[in-house]
């Protein structure tokens, strides 16, 4: 059962939304809906990539790395032997 969800969009995507509908002659409710699964895979595929290169790191190299994650957020100096 679908149910209703208000939304504020830019006045530039709710041209493209617009646009969309008319073009491939589906609904507006179909478009949003593929584009959050769409953006869901693609988010997904990234972190798990991450969680490849994480699972190859030593735990003193990973140790490392959390440190200096924790220790400055913006610059983050450290090498790894892989």
């Amino acid at each position: 059962m679908k149910k209703a969800v208000n939304l504020r969009l830019e006045e530039r995507i709710i041209v493209l939304l617009n646009n969309l509908s008319d073009e491939f002659q589906t609904t507006k409710t179909e478009i949003v809906e593929k584009a959050i699964e769409r953006f869901s895979i693609e988010n997904r595929k990234r972190h798990n990539r991450l969680m490849d290169f994480a699972g190859k790191l030593g735990s003193k190299d990973a140790d490392n790395m959390l440190k200096a994650i924790r220790s400055d957020k913006d610059h983050k100096d450290f090498s790894l032997d892989l």
